[in-house]
């Protein structure tokens, strides 16, 4: 039996994107001791998983407990056969050198990966980054990931999301989940509020309803939007809760965020607005033609504010009507007569 450690510490999204390679790896390592060194914050997304054990690292700290160098004595220790670096920062970089391990497999072609993809992977290369983690993979002698997974779920996650949907009447009505918020450090990635309204009212118009999902940083929001139009469903879901809640839902509408990537993981359409970062890179996994943008110059700029003069728009002049068009059309959806104003 060998001893494989596998390292993704962060963040929400790109440890989605991850998943189904990690499943990869622990698929072709089935008969080896498999570890995964995480963030304190994600630990629980693998705790139920029969094939992986878990290790925490935290970088707030210096020294003890979880720190990186308490991490880096124990990966010395642990005398790894293989180490999967999915993580590829300066910190995973510095545990694989200190790691001793014979097979150290990473993102970028670098001296302390015995076995790398060989090109480097940039901001300009144009792939997704689930294709450059499946390029990492078959670069360590493993088969390539494909989207989707295996949610690893506990009993109360499923008792608690089919409560919700029972309390919301949702139990037998199909539903659309839509995020509308996203990194506070990245406005420039909204898709407007009032649009997001706008199209949640023409949605519900064929009979489905419309779920707002997010975090409590996002309660505001979610609260104006589904006063409008809607449930709100803010802060009440775990991520993998929010994947089980997804796989029941039509499809979801989100823009370019860590739940884009989660649902994405869910199996079921994701149409995503991307405008100011690169769709070819960032777009979830099996996701690709529902993007929703505007093509102009100066997208994507990689500016987490948009300038003044440019006006947003590769993202404010897609109107909700062609979103609904768009989504309507992919998803057959009809809308009913208004049987109010007979």
């Amino acid at each position: 039996m060998q001893k494989i450690l596998i390292i993704k510490t962060s963040a929400l999204g790109d440890i989605m994107i991850a998943l189904p390679h990690i499943e990869a790896i622990t698929e072709q390592h089935r008969d080896d001791q498999i570890w995964i060194l995480t963030g304190p914050q994600y630990a629980e997304l693998f705790r139920n998983d029969p094939a992986l054990h878990v290790s925490v690292l935290d970088r707030r700290k210096k020294f003890a407990g979880n720190s990186t160098w308490a991490r880096a004595a124990w990966i010395r220790k642990q005398q790894f056969t293989c180490i999967y670096d999915l993580q590829g920062n300066r910190t995973s970089r510095l545990l694989v050198r200190l790691s001793g391990a014979p097979k150290r497999v990473g993102t970028q072609p670098r001296s302390i990966y015995t076995h790398h993809p060989p090109d480097l992977y940039t901001r300009e290369s144009g792939r997704n980054v689930f294709d450059r983690l499946n390029e990492t993979l078959c670069s360590g002698g493993l088969f390539p990931a494909t989207p989707g997974c295996v949610l690893h779920l506990a009993d109360n996650d499923r008792r608690a999301v089919r409560s919700w949907k029972t309390g919301a009447g949702l139990s037998s009505v199909p539903y659309i989940l839509l995020h509308g918020s996203g990194s506070r450090e990245w406005p420039s990635k909204r898709w407007p509020e009032d649009h997001y309204a706008r199209l949640a009212a023409m949605l519900e118009t064929t009979g489905i309803r419309c779920v707002w999902v997010g975090g409590p940083e996002e309660r505001g929001l979610n609260q104006r939007l589904a006063r409008r139009c809607g449930i709100d469903a803010t802060g009440l879901f775990t991520p993998l809760q929010l994947c089980l809640l997804g796989q029941g839902a039509v499809c979801a509408i989100t823009n370019d965020s860590g739940p884009m990537h989660i649902l994405s993981t869910a199996n079921i359409p994701v149409f995503s607005f991307f405008g100011p970062t690169d769709w070819r890179r960032s777009h979830g996994a099996g996701q690709a033609g529902r993007i929703l943008t505007r093509k102009v110059s100066c997208s994507p700029c990689f500016s987490r504010v948009c300038h003044a003069n440019r006006n947003h728009a590769c993202l404010d002049t897609v109107s909700p009507e062609e979103v609904f068009k768009r989504v309507a059309g992919d998803m057959k959806l009809q809308q009913q007569p208004d049987v109010s104003r007979n």
